[in-house]
């Protein structure tokens, strides 16, 4: 009877605090990364390449546990696998996902008024009651892709769609040792030469070109580089691959017992590498002539566009390689504090929820206000705070329930025989 209290707040709350699953401790710097989803705009306005981790440690986790399994020889079967793989991603992410779209589509546009409101939220709750089946489908991102609802619901699209393709691929190398790293390197290169004959035929831009006011304004309306290279499985790709590349490579070399903490070179390379990712999102703009005025090449602009992402995913697996081996920096020891599991439990919804907070708050305005730095950087704190926080009672209610009660479905505790009574005492020989 354990589904009848799955819903229980306080069984809820619980499995909010509880610590981690054993992951063990050289994945706890996930739970850091995992916090940080939303806190991307640090660097404005290329700072979206930072997505590419959470592509990259989605892709990992999933085949990272396959291959624990292939390392323990447990039998599978592919079909079978995938099916129960994919329920388990689709329950974990459409109960809270399905209700934030439901909110968007019939109560959003009456929680408010003011001079903006029927332009930034009436219009977008309009979309979204049009829309709002291509959520369920996880295919938002390609149909329809000029119309926006809830625009930061195109990376679950997107992180679902590539979810898929890497579990079919785990599944499809799971004979193969050795030859998987060769084969998900070509796919890598494959990926990025594709990406960079489409950018340059078609003249798609890179992201620092992408965000420009004009085109966040109309939400990215008619703009085929956000279509094509930024909201596209297609255009995330690299950052999958590099999540498999990792977890393959990982496994590679438990199975041969190399300890890359070992060697100086590469602990000098792990120890830099998220320092070089940040500067990669802040200054790869310059090798497209961004900064000397005047128009950037076209070859430039088609080979920024294509592996921007894919260099920054890789900067950011060897930082994961090394925390994994045990290579100590400040990072790591950041991004592993035990603090982030909860916080990174409440990411999901606060994800969902944090562009329904920044445009109630926008078209509730009711009189101009003066956009800078310091006025940018305290309605992002604002946002994020109010974000976690309405994500607090989304998890308790919704999320975490969901998630007990399909366990317990799935896995319903054994029953236990009963115990035979003792038989009663013959009186005709007492």
């Amino acid at each position: 009877m354990s589904w009848a209290v799955s819903w229980s707040v306080r069984g809820s709350w619980r499995a909010l605090l509880a610590a981690p699953p054993g992951g063990g401790a050289d994945l706890a710097t996930l739970d850091g990364l995992r916090m940080h989803r939303d806190t991307d705009v640090l660097l404005v306005s290329n700072s979206t390449l930072m997505v590419q981790a959470f592509f990259l440690m989605s892709s990992f986790l999933l085949a990272n546990k396959l291959l624990q399994q292939r390392r323990r020889q447990q039998t599978l079967k592919p079909f079978s696998t995938f099916v129960e793989i994919m329920i388990n991603r689709i329950i974990r992410m459409s109960p809270t996902y399905f209700v934030v779209v439901w909110f968007a589509a019939s109560g959003w546009a009456r929680g408010g008024s003011g001079p903006l409101w029927a332009p930034l939220v009436g219009a977008e709750a309009a979309v979204c009651r049009d829309k709002w089946w291509t959520h369920l489908l996880y295919l938002n991102n390609i149909i329809y892709p000029d119309d926006k609802c809830l625009i930061q619901t195109w990376y679950l699209a997107a992180d679902m769609q590539l979810y898929c393709c890497a579990l079919l691929l785990t599944l499809a190398l799971w004979r193969v040792r050795r030859g998987a790293l060769y084969v998900l390197a070509a796919l890598l290169v494959g990926c990025v030469l594709l990406v960079f004959a489409l950018a340059y035929v078609w003249e798609l831009v890179p992201t620092f070109v992408l965000h420009r006011p004009e085109a966040v304004r109309a939400l990215y309306r008619g703009e085929a580089s956000f279509n094509v290279l930024y909201q596209s499985p297609l255009g995330n790709a690299p950052g999958a691959l590099v999540g498999l590349l990792l977890a393959h490579l990982h496994h590679e070399l438990r199975d041969r017992h190399v300890q890359l903490n070992n060697y100086t070179w590469f602990r000098w390379a792990a120890w830099w590498a998220p320092w070089l990712a940040l500067a990669w999102v802040s200054f790869s703009p310059r090798m497209a002539g961004a900064a000397e005025g005047g128009a950037p090449g076209r070859m430039a602009v088609a080979a920024l566009a294509a592996g921007e992402r894919a260099v920054f995913a890789l900067l950011v697996a060897i930082a994961l390689l090394g925390a994994m081996h045990g290579v100590n920096s400040p990072v790591r020891r950041v991004l592993s504090w035990n603090g982030w599991a909860v916080l990174a439990r409440l990411s999901f919804g606060a994800l969902l929820l944090h562009m329904i907070i920044n445009k109630s708050l926008l078209g509730s305005q009711i009189a101009p206000i003066q956009l800078d730095r310091q006025q940018v950087i305290l309605e992002w704190f604002g946002v994020s705070v109010a974000s976690y926080l309405a994500a607090l009672p989304l998890a308790l209610l919704v999320e975490l329930p969901v998630q007990r009660l399909y366990r317990a479905l799935r896995d319903p505790p054994p029953v236990s025989a009963p115990t035979p009574s003792p038989a009663p005492a013959d009186k005709n020989h007492s």
